[in-house]
């Protein structure tokens, strides 16, 4: 009786990760992209870009000049002086400021948009190896529990003299083996946890257990569909362009920066000149020392001459960053091509091992052991061929698990790689 249930182990084994208190996979990725404390630092790159560019929004300020001019053998005698500036920023400086600042904040953007491309990749690839680890567990302690209850059997067997001793220390040998895989299998869970926890930026007291995701999910895109589609969303890639155009807009820009440029100013000055002469006051009737006070008026233009500064280390500069950004587009768009061709091998691989186990391993190991049982308890077998067989099922139960992890891997791969999800 206690061999009946045993075949049916992988079934339990693929249900019992379906309970409502656990994180799916797409939970785990919303919660790391919203609480990864490295990702906030990153999007915090966003807000300086912002600033910056509402900096280069802002216009120029004028500017105040104030003098006094005096005579050192009659601080009477003197001149004082006050004036205002203004740069025009002429030539377009300021649209051309403008426009390399919105080119940055959209590259930083798209950035922001890659580092949390890697990051989703890696929460679904360590969520894939913890339910892998949950799933190996589950079925070891399956095995466990049904070993140590043929165990109890065995040694009513041997005290009625039906069995040898032989067959209990056999058993209890094997229920020894299992006990060890199961400490080596809860400790992988609980560690992997711990690392899905950190990408996540779970703090150390909370709790998390993965839901069994493992599923099949066939593609109905060809890869030059995948490939097509990469090359419009990847983030990395829009980066580059989105690079391209901050070259530009700085080639723009140190142009009109190289030309010349204008301010205007306005001046009130006033002049006062005492002379050695004697004057009467009107007012006071007495003598005193007669001066003369003048106020004037004056307006102009500055003109900035590029003569021989005419910025042209940071045009060429400008232009070089220009080349730089469109050799890494044509670098990153080969990268993706033959990470896409990599994937989608991959996948295919995954799909046809995964068709293999569906349609003749599992069931003909779960056959095998059905008719050793039934020959173990007709007395043509013994013992320990049961546990062989029953170890070779255990072993085909968790290859179909590697199975489906590596198809689960191969699709989140694709879903790296391209940079967006695929529809299931």
């Amino acid at each position: 009786m206690y061999y009946r249930t045993l075949f049916v182990i992988a079934l339990f084994a693929v249900s019992a990760f379906a309970q409502s208190s656990e994180m799916s996979l797409d939970e785990a990725v919303k919660y790391a992209l919203t609480n990864n404390k490295g990702l906030q630092a990153d999007r915090q790159q966003i807000a300086v870009a912002t600033g910056k560019m509402k900096q280069a929004a802002l216009r120029a300020n004028p500017l105040l000049d104030v003098s006094h001019k005096a005579d050192l053998g009659d601080f009477k005698q003197g001149e004082f002086a006050i004036g205002l500036s203004l740069p025009l920023e002429y030539n377009g400086r300021r649209a051309r400021r403008i426009a390399v600042a919105e080119q940055e904040l959209e590259r930083i953007k798209l950035e922001v948009a890659e580092r949390e491309r890697k990051l989703a990749a890696e929460v679904r690839t360590k969520y894939g190896e913890a339910v892998e680890a949950a799933r190996y567990l589950e079925l070891n302690e399956k095995l466990l529990e049904l070993n140590q209850e043929s165990l109890k059997i065995i040694k009513a067997r041997v005290t009625e003299g039906a069995s040898a001793p032989l067959e209990q220390s056999q058993l209890q040998v094997e229920v020894g083996r299992i006990e060890a895989q199961r400490a080596t299998y809860a400790s992988r869970v609980e560690v992997l946890g711990e690392e899905l926890k950190n990408l996540s930026g779970m703090s150390v007291d909370e709790k998390i257990k993965v839901r069994d995701e493992f599923a099949e999910h066939p593609l109905t895109l060809t890869r030059e569909q995948l490939t097509e589609l990469a090359l419009k969303s990847r983030p990395d890639l829009q980066a580059a362009r989105a690079a391209a155009s901050v070259a530009q807009a700085l080639i723009a820009q140190a142009k009109a920066e190289g030309r010349f440029d204008l301010s205007v100013f306005t001046e009130f000055s006033q002049d006062a000149i005492g002379f050695d002469q004697l004057g009467l006051n009107r007012q006071t009737g007495r003598p005193e020392q007669i001066f003369m006070r003048s106020a004037m008026l004056k307006g102009g233009v500055t003109i900035t001459l590029p003569t021989r500064n005419k910025n042209q280390g940071n045009i060429e500069a400008a232009v070089a960053m220009s080349e730089e950004a469109r050799l890494r587009q044509e670098f990153i768009a080969s990268v993706i091509r033959r990470e896409i061709a990599a994937a989608y091998t991959r996948y295919e691989g995954a799909q046809r091992v995964l068709k293999i186990y569906n349609t003749d391993l599992l069931a003909a190991a779960q056959n095998n052991l059905r008719v050793m049982r039934a020959s173990f308890d007709l007395g043509h077998v013994r013992l320990t061929e049961v546990l062989n067989e029953q170890r070779r099922l255990i072993e085909v139960q968790m290859a179909y698990t590697a199975a489906l992890k590596e198809y689960f891997s191969a699709r989140v791969e694709l879903e790296n790689v391209m940079g967006t999800a695929i529809e299931k």
